[in-house]
């Protein structure tokens, strides 16, 4: 049985990637600069967070607490 918080990362990481869709898609959608901007920013953001995500895995798999 996967440990909850195992499972709780692969969920961050999957919402954190649909957003990092979402914003890519909306960036080509907004009718202004101001609104690609604040996409544009968000996107910065969701690609750190990705990385942070992905980096704990990692922990965990070097820690032999990953299962999922």
């Amino acid at each position: 049985m996967p440990k909850k918080f195992n499972e709780n990362l692969v969920k961050a990481m999957e919402a954190t990637q649909d957003a990092v869709k979402i914003c890519k898609e909306a960036m080509v959608d907004a009718n202004d600069d101001s609104c690609r901007a604040m996409y544009q920013a968000i996107l910065k953001d969701c690609e750190k967070h990705a990385q942070m995500l992905q980096s704990e895995m990692e922990l965990h798999k070097v820690q032999k607490k990953w299962d999922t």
